[in-house]
């Protein structure tokens, strides 16, 4: 297996971390009823149930209920049912035998759950839950509607319906559904059904969009509203920026001694960028990151002088105290609301409930830095894979726009080998490795930056094809600027390590059989699929450049060795040469995948690029002593 820090990038691509299900498929949706009854801008009834038959042990976390909670959203009835295959009832669920838990990864949240767990002691079982919600005061989007939640789960009947008063505008936006919503009017309201069914289960396929994307989806959002006592418009992406305008609108002052160190860090450097880092640097040094969801739903920051007192904030607060610190030396800067998970937002529905981060942004002459402020110790204007292409949101005075976040060039995406192999007679080797991992290779690496000298090894022994490596010495360090970060590389993991092997090659009578690469370990190719229903997906793109010299012992001839090979493919091109010049072979591989979506139709020829990959990071040569 991949040592954990690269288990992320080779997920993406060459380690197959998907399991493919078996044709059965683990659970289905016998029925999904959303009905909201709203009956004025600040108070709703939502009821739900969920009504699921599980087949099989791969389905059984269906079986559990949860249900979020706050203080402005009450669970008010509940009741579940388990039925067998017979249809008997084995298990009524009482209200009562729900358990709360405020456990949460933030500092503070207002939100709580409500959750039953239950393990079906039999399949295929059936299992039911209705409860109520009752919500006041914080209707800024209405339920989400999403039947189909998980792979090999398909769906026979759901619906979704939505009553409001006349004076009240509900939109709807839909995703990977066909069939639009209807709508009626009635003397007490407007009514908005959505009705769905026999949809099929979705098969999990190796490079594949994310689950997300691929699900029946549709949301529901009030066109004004009143949230937490603010009012605003979600009417288009520029009056939600107005109404997240407001709330961050007058947080910016700072106590008069911080506004005098903030002078005397900035007001002596030439240029803006100097200034930026600057007060970058003094965030990372005096405040550090905790999530705090309390007050206006989690939607409001801090006040700026609140997290300078703490030293500590979450996404929103921490942007802000930057933004205050910048505006305090003339530096203007903007608020993003963005999503760490969806790449795309709705460019013609707005609601808050597509975002789940902030970031800021400072426009400079000729460049546009987005500064992460969480995570001040990454180099300042880095885009993280968690945001790099994403759609974000630009907070101004004027409103909101629509914006998409940069993303580096798959060959900046790069790790850069250089290895150097000390063949004995016996298959021992003396080895020493220098690598240098940049931007998106760079940022998986990180780890290794905080780990003690015994974890370190033990990574780099996961993360090499050497036998019982043995690691005599490894550094590691952090290198790198912060300038052009898009066009070059803003700052560089590097790798230099000595390590020994007592069979490093495989001895067979007079014979050498020896390994030619001694990284890229657990590379796989997917499985092949007859039915593929998804086009190719590569998310992340990199270049990986291997410079390898194997000094071969004395009086050993080659016997047996690899040919040259070059490919090239829409999706990536790779090419590996070898050259003798005395006893030293010279190996070069290089590698370069190219983010983007390739028609499903090429899978073959992709699944033959990975095994040509595959195969010639496993070459071997053969070695023979010479007169025998």
């Amino acid at each position: 297996m991949p040592s954990p820090s690269r288990m992320k990038r080779l997920s993406l691509f060459f380690l197959l971390v998907v399991t493919l299900h078996a044709p059965a498929q683990n659970a289905v949706v016998e029925e999904s009823v959303v009905d909201v009854v709203c009956d004025s801008p600040t108070h709703a009834l939502q009821h739900f149930k969920e009504s699921v038959t599980i087949l099989n042990e791969k389905g059984a976390s269906l079986a559990h209920f949860v249900c979020s909670c706050s203080k402005n959203d009450k669970l008010t009835i509940f009741k579940g049912q388990v039925t067998d295959g017979s249809g008997r009832v084995i298990r009524k669920i009482k209200e009562s035998e729900l358990q709360r838990t405020d456990y949460s990864p933030y500092l503070a949240i207002d939100d709580y759950k409500m959750y039953f767990e239950y393990t079906p002691p039999v399949y295929p079982i059936t299992i039911t839950y209705e409860w109520t919600i009752d919500s006041h005061d914080n209707l800024i989007e209405f339920p989400r509607f999403c039947p189909q939640t998980d792979y090999d789960v398909s769906v026979k009947k759901a619906s979704y319906r939505l009553t409001a008063p006349k004076d009240f505008t509900v939109r709807h936006a839909l995703q990977n559904i066909d069939k639009a919503a209807v709508s009626e009017a009635s003397p007490s309201g407007n009514t908005l059904t959505l009705e769905l069914s026999d949809l099929p289960a979705l098969k999990q396929e190796p490079y594949s969009r994310p689950l997300s994307e691929r699900l029946p989806m549709a949301w529901f959002a009030p066109t004004d509203f009143t949230y937490y006592g603010t009012h605003g418009s979600l009417k288009d992406w520029t009056e939600y920026g107005k109404w997240e305008y407001g709330l961050i609108k007058g947080s910016e002052a700072l106590p008069e001694a911080v506004c005098q160190e903030l002078h005397q860090l900035a007001d002596g450097l030439n240029t803006d960028r100097e200034k930026i880092a600057a007060l970058y640097q003094r965030l990372e040094k005096t405040t550090r990151y905790v999530a705090v969801l309390l007050g206006i739903g989690g939607q409001k920051p801090a006040p700026a002088a609140s997290v300078c007192k703490s030293g500590f904030g979450d996404c929103k607060g921490l942007s802000n105290y930057m933004r205050a610190m910048l505006k305090e030396v003339g530096i203007p800067s903007n608020y993003i609301t963005i999503s760490t998970t969806n790449r795309r937002l709705l460019k013609d529905f707005a609601s808050a409930g597509q975002m789940n981060h902030v970031i800021l942004q400072v426009p400079l002459q000729g460049d546009t830095l987005w500064l992460e402020c969480t995570n001040p110790q990454l180099p300042m204007g880095y885009v993280h894979e968690d945001i790099a292409g994403h759609d974000a949101i630009e907070v101004s005075e004027t409103g909101g726009r629509l914006v998409q976040l940069p993303i580096y060039s798959d060959s900046t995406n790069l790790m850069h080998s250089k290895i150097h192999i000390r063949l004995n007679p016996d298959g021992a080797a003396d080895v020493t490795l220098l690598q240098g991992y940049h931007n998106w290779q760079y940022e998986h690496y990180i780890p290794l930056l905080k780990m003690d000298e015994k974890d370190r090894h033990k990574t780099l022994q996961r993360m090499v094809r050497v036998p019982q490596a043995e690691i005599r010495r490894m550094d590691v360090k952090e290198d790198g600027t912060t300038d052009s970060v898009l066009g070059g590389f803003p700052a560089e993991v590097t790798v230099d390590a000595e390590l020994t092997s007592q069979r490093y090659a495989t001895v067979t009578g007079q014979r050498l059989f020896v390994p030619i690469c001694p990284i890229h370990n657990g590379y796989s190719t997917p499985p092949t699929l007859p039915n593929r229903q998804e086009d190719i997906y590569l998310q992340m793109g990199f270049l990986d450049k291997d410079e390898i010299t194997l000094i071969i012992p004395e009086g050993y001839v080659i016997e047996a060795s690899p040919k040259d090979i070059t490919v090239e493919q829409p999706f990536g091109t790779f090419s590996f040469t070898m050259k003798r010049e005395g006893n030293e072979l010279h190996i070069k591989n290089c590698l370069l995948m190219k983010s983007g979506t390739y028609d499903k139709q090429h899978y073959p020829q992709f699944i033959d690029f990975m095994k040509t990959v595959s195969g010639a990071y496993s070459q071997k040569i053969v070695l023979k002593k010479q007169g025998s």
